[in-house]
């Protein structure tokens, strides 16, 4: 799905609000953005681990943010596929500062406002 479907989902911005919160570490952002259920997942050595919303908080909010130290930024949208019009999973490429993460975000829209409901995610390199 093209960047023109997001904006006919109204997605593209809460898309943009997550690589903003992922290169800025905004909490603010941040807590508008992920819904309060949302849980983090993903296999490392063939072990799943999962992530409550607190423990990734934390993370972001203890960690130096790429912005302030001056990193590229490089973000895609790899694709996007709609349920409805209020359900949406859109896969991307970030990099946070020397790592480059493929994610897999699960989006619902509550009263016209998009949420983070999941998120799958694996490294993809680190350097």
């Amino acid at each position: 799905m093209s960047t023109t479907e997001l904006d006919n989902l109204q997605l593209n911005e809460a898309v943009q609000r997550y690589f903003e919160v992922l290169y800025m570490c905004d909490l603010s952002i941040f807590d508008k953005l992920f819904h309060p259920a949302c849980h983090l997942f993903t296999v490392t050595d063939g072990a799943a681990s999962v992530l409550s919303l607190a423990a990734y908080r934390d993370i972001l909010e203890k960690r130096a943010s790429p912005k302030s130290q001056g990193a590229a930024r490089e973000e895609t949208v790899l694709g996007v596929q709609a349920l409805t019009q209020d359900i949406a999973m859109v896969q991307v490429r970030v990099r946070v500062a020397t790592k480059v993460f493929r994610d897999h975000l699960h989006f619902i829209r509550s009263k016209g406002q998009w949420y983070l409901a999941s998120k799958l995610y694996t490294l993809e390199q680190s350097a």
